[in-house]
């Protein structure tokens, strides 16, 4: 029997890509398949126009004195009351969602629906200062305890959940971010043309080191899609630098998918962190046959699915001259580049399918 009402909150970019009909799904956290089991559903949004009032100067004392996104002012309204309350189930989509609406889930508290949180690089943060670092630690406590399932998207960082908050492991899971391989085809044509690919915009990418590496790599042809390095910061010619932000669709999927299938590599320089960065990126290029270069980090996703020099390159430091010969290797040895391709496209089919990660969401939210 179904249930009646489900509720999935994103940040924003979504609602664009689900009525135009042609979208990657996994950007939509396995909604497509989850709405199959109710009879009503209902996406939300960021409302990006409220920026004023008591909601929004109370949010920025709250990330203020804690150092945690609040963005009440953007979710809370009687509009999302209503549907929290009619809701048997809500998922939220990152941890921001989750603090923005605090309110709600205290409400739900006391209710029967059931509050899913997908969880990435919360946990990654210390302040010097004690008060606001030991404020921080209450309020994530609060919100694990109001939260009924902890979804995580990283391996490490469930492992530091699991050990340091050990009374919380019952509801806390560790999930792979999946990838829409129907989406991200392969190329039909393995080249070496020299075309090196970075897209990104999260806190936890290494710019500089980007710019630096094209610098010094002068004979290869970098492409940068991000909204986060500006044109004159660039340091040489061999830069074609695109403006993008996925959640304003400044490029179209297609697009980006073009620029996966005609690149030789994707690199994914980080800094070190639990967060899962760069973990849509490399999925999205291996499944489009463009071997990923990446550093090694806690917050990879899932290690043990991933080998180096077979499936993915992974480097232990941004470091130019360890990065530069990797590079040089993978594009000079024919073989090798083919079977990476090919082997990090298997893997990706293997582990990493909508279907897969349909399963394991659904036994999780249902159980």
């Amino acid at each position: 029997m179904k249930k009646n009402q489900l509720t999935y909150i994103y940040y924003s970019g979504r609602l664009h890509r689900y009525n135009n009909g042609n979208y990657p799904k996994e950007f939509f956290y396995g909604f497509d398949y989850i709405k199959t089991f109710f009879k009503n559903n209902k996406i939300i949004e960021f409302d990006f126009t409220k920026n004023s009032g008591l909601l929004f100067y109370t949010s920025k004392l709250l990330e203020k004195i804690s150092g945690l996104p609040f963005f009440l002012q953007n979710i809370v309204n009687k509009k999302n009351f209503n549907f929290f309350l009619k809701s048997d189930l809500i998922v939220m989509t990152n941890q921001r969602l989750a603090f923005s609406s605090f309110p709600f889930l205290i409400v739900n508290k006391f209710r029967r629906t059931t509050s899913a949180v997908f969880i990435m690089g919360l946990f990654d943060v210390k302040h010097k200062n004690i008060i606001k670092n030991t404020l921080r630690k209450i309020n994530i406590l609060i919100f694990m305890f109001l939260s009924d399932k902890l979804l995580f998207l990283s391996k490490g960082e469930f492992e530091y959940v699991k050990d340091k908050y050990s009374i919380l492991g019952s509801k806390s899971h560790f999930i792979p971010f999946p990838v829409d391989t129907d989406f991200w085809k392969s190329k039909e044509v393995i080249n070496q043309n020299k075309k090196i690919l970075f897209i990104g915009n999260d806190d936890k990418r290494d710019y500089e080191f980007v710019l630096n590496l094209a610098k010094e790599m002068s004979d290869y042809e970098f492409t940068l899609i991000t909204s986060k390095i500006h044109k004159n910061e660039l340091k040489s010619d061999n830069v074609n630098l695109i403006f993008g932000k996925w959640n304003e669709e400044t490029l179209t999927d297609e697009e980006i998918k073009k620029y996966y299938q005609n690149s030789d590599l994707t690199i994914i320089p980080i800094k070190e962190s639990l967060q899962p960065s760069g973990q849509s990126v490399a999925l999205q290029s291996i499944s489009c046959g463009t071997p990923v270069v990446i550093t090694e980090t806690k917050g990879f996703w899932e290690p043990k699915l991933f080998n180096d020099g077979e499936n993915i390159i992974f480097l232990e430091r941004n470091e130019i001259k360890l990065w530069k010969e990797k590079i040089d290797l993978s594009l000079r040895n024919k073989n090798f580049y083919t079977n990476l391709s090919h082997k990090g496209r298997n893997n990706i089919e293997n582990h990493y399918d909508m279907n897969s990660f349909n399963e394991k969401l659904s036994n999780i939210l249902f159980n």
